[in-house]
């Protein structure tokens, strides 16, 4: 992976006040859902739906309101407490929004820190209905590479991944740090933000709902009005 030096003052995080604050914090970089999205790993989202949002020609929807995504804000503590109850590790809460020490356009927000490691939280809930998702040493590929993400902008050695199954089951794992995935994506966003992002040049169109949705809320003519970091 080809690094180059940062053109600008380098931060380690930011802080932000409110909601309003964290979203357009999270539209100057790629975050940890962002990069499953990027690599075609969400079914809900398509690369070129991302690539309309971090451009500023559409806004990323508004899902505040819906019951799943409530629900596990609501759940995010009690999931951390079970964890600490089945593992005897003290977490403890992160609000900083972090930065890339060479890529600052990579962002991550995390759920909590493990106290006295080097490593990281990710805190989750999901349906019933998804359960042999997380069988045996099975985790969903977009959560592999939301964790691995976060690794990598902190430089952490490893993670750990609690789940609430259906409200009837508690799953959590340990996820140890993966160069070299961690390298392959990297090269993927750094291409996607300098070639995509920055030079207003969509991705490839393709097939998915997602798209056909992202496609009819735009014109055509490419909008970019944000402040980008380029490395």
């Amino acid at each position: 992976m080809t690094k180059s030096k940062q053109q600008h003052t380098a931060r380690e995080y930011d802080i932000a006040k409110n909601e309003a604050e964290w979203l357009e914090l999270r539209k100057k970089g790629l975050g940890g859902s962002d990069i499953g999205t990027m690599l075609g790993l969400n079914v809900y989202k398509s690369p070129y739906q991302l690539w309309l949002e971090k451009t500023g020609q559409i806004e990323a929807p508004d899902i505040s309101d819906k019951i799943a995504i409530q629900v596990g804000n609501e759940l995010e503590d009690l999931v951390a407490r079970i964890f600490t109850q089945q593992t005897g590790m003290t977490v403890q809460r992160d609000n900083k929004t972090h930065y890339h020490k060479d890529y600052p356009f990579l962002l991550a927000n995390i759920d909590r820190k493990i106290v006295g490691e080097k490593a990281l939280l990710e805190c989750k809930t999901t349906s019933a209905f998804n359960k042999q998702q997380w069988e045996d040493d099975e985790i969903p590929a977009s959560y592999i590479m939301q964790v691995q993400h976060y690794l990598n902008v902190l430089d952490y050695d490893k993670a750990y991944i609690a789940v609430i199954i259906g409200n009837h089951d508690f799953v959590w794992k340990e996820i140890q740090r993966d160069d070299e995935l961690i390298e392959m994506y990297t090269n993927e966003a750094i291409k996607f933000w300098n070639e995509n992002v920055l030079k207003n040049v969509a991705p490839e169109i393709d097939g998915s709902l997602a798209t056909k949705e992202a496609l009819n809320l735009v014109d055509y003519e490419p909008i970019n009005t944000l402040p980008m970091y380029k490395v």
